[in-house]
């Protein structure tokens, strides 16, 4: 191995371990805080997977899959909503682990990068529910074309994804955040 690719390894310590720890019951915490409730599962909880994807932002894409997943375990114990083996780990392991993608775009310098890649964690947690929106949920649509439950479930699930992505996007450009994640980096 390279002295290069050494020195871009990750590797947990103390302070990494801390933050995550943080970064963890932050999430959590805010995951109790609800703005309203879908009525067949989904809700919007401001800003409450923000603090994984500022840990995937600061330390990177793969340690923010695992601090990801390792919320998702956490989101099984608020009371998970499972019909099917598959639908629960597209819901939660899955869903929760992808808000790691957050930090794609870490090595990129811009103003955009870090809203972009909040997005695209969003983007994607959003695929994850929308999925089995479609295969699981798709008698909730009412509706007798595969396009109606397409629909169903871009409406329904894009609802609270949507107001959560906007709220994380909005929060991570505001200027305290970024002078707070510079200060822990």
């Amino acid at each position: 191995m390279s002295e290069t690719t050494q020195t871009r390894r990750f590797r947990w310590n103390s302070r990494s371990l801390a933050v995550a720890a943080v970064c963890l019951a932050l999430s959590f915490l805010l995951s109790y805080i609800k703005l309203w409730d879908m009525p067949a599962g989904g809700s919007v909880t401001p800003a409450s997977m923000l603090p994984v994807m500022l840990f995937s932002w600061l330390y990177g894409v793969g340690p923010g899959l695992l601090v990801g997943f390792a919320y998702s375990l956490l989101q099984c114990i608020q009371g998970p909503y499972v019909v099917h083996w598959l639908q629960f780990i597209l819901d939660y392991p899955l869903a929760y682990t992808v808000l790691g993608l957050a930090g794609c775009f870490r090595r990129f310098r811009g103003a955009w990068a870090l809203p972009a890649g909040v997005v695209l964690a969003c983007f994607a947690r959003f695929l994850c529910h929308f999925f089995t929106g479609v295969v699981y949920f798709a008698e909730y649509a009412n509706a007798v074309d595969t396009l109606g439950v397409l629909l169903y479930s871009l409406s329904y699930n894009g609802t609270y994804m949507a107001v959560e992505a906007l709220v994380s996007a909005v929060l991570v450009c505001m200027p305290q955040v970024q002078s707070a994640l510079k200060r822990i980096a």
